[in-house]
């Protein structure tokens, strides 16, 4: 997910913005799959499709203080500058990150933030992609950490962009024990590594492959074998359900 800002004071400066942020875009996105540098998503964007893809900083500022869904101001703890202009950018990030602080997160945020999650984990996989084994999707995997995490550090206030560093953090202030940010710790490093590595073996994807032409050579370059890579899937993502459940469902 990417997003644009800009700090022009003027008509033209927002048509620059915009012709930039439009070229970009479909330069990494490639006129056809074969020209694609890498899949992006500029749809987090204030107003998301329907709002201008460049947006001044005090723009940004009004929109997540008045006008963002819970959910928006969860996915924006995980804002950080990555090219462009850095002062504009951190400038952005900061203000985004007080906004979301001085907003704390109610019992109907987290409710809502419950049904997203369940709809999302019904209605987003893919045709193709095992659900008993998706790295994404699936149950302890990446966005059920992601999501319990960032509910963790909106109710107590952190802000550390870095799912890890936010775990480290979760667990010496005492709102996780050390067992449970260990689990959720070890299902994302699995999930993303494994996401990663084959997305270089195979081709892009959120699942383990059904196919054994596939899943075999992706197991050989993690160092094991297909039966074995399914097997740690199962024993990291089952420990970290139990602390989504726990955590982020509130069932026990």
């Amino acid at each position: 997910d990417i997003a644009f800002v800009h700090d022009g004071d003027d008509v033209d400066d927002v048509d620059e913005a915009e012709r930039v942020a439009g070229t970009l875009l479909r330069f990494v996105g490639g006129a056809t799959p074969a020209e694609r540098i890498w899949d992006v998503d500029a749809d987090l964007r204030p107003e998301g499709r329907s709002g201008p893809l460049a947006r001044r900083v005090s723009s940004w500022e009004a929109y997540v203080a008045r006008w963002a869904s819970a959910w928006e101001r969860q996915a924006y703890l995980r804002i950080r500058t990555v090219a462009g202009d850095r002062e504009v950018g951190e400038r952005l990030a900061g203000l985004v990150r007080a906004a979301v602080q001085a907003s704390p997160v109610r019992p109907a945020d987290e409710l809502e933030l419950r049904r997203l999650k369940v709809r999302m984990d019904r209605e987003r996989i893919a045709p193709g992609e095992d659900p008993a084994f998706h790295l994404k999707l699936g149950p302890g995997s990446l966005s059920d950490v992601e999501f319990t995490v960032q509910l963790l550090q909106r109710r107590h206030g952190i802000t550390a962009a870095s799912t890890g560093v936010a775990l480290d953090q979760l667990a010496s202030a005492g709102h996780l024990t050390t067992e449970e940010a260990a689990a959720l710790a070890a299902s994302h490093r699995f999930c993303e590594g494994v996401r990663n590595r084959a997305f270089l073996v195979v081709g892009p994807g959120d699942a383990l492959p059904t196919r054994p032409e596939q899943i075999t050579p992706l197991a050989r370059s993690l160092g094991c074998t297909a039966t074995e890579l399914r097997e740690e899937y199962r024993r990291v993502t089952r420990r970290a359900r139990r602390v989504v459940e726990r955590h982020f469902y509130g069932q026990g």
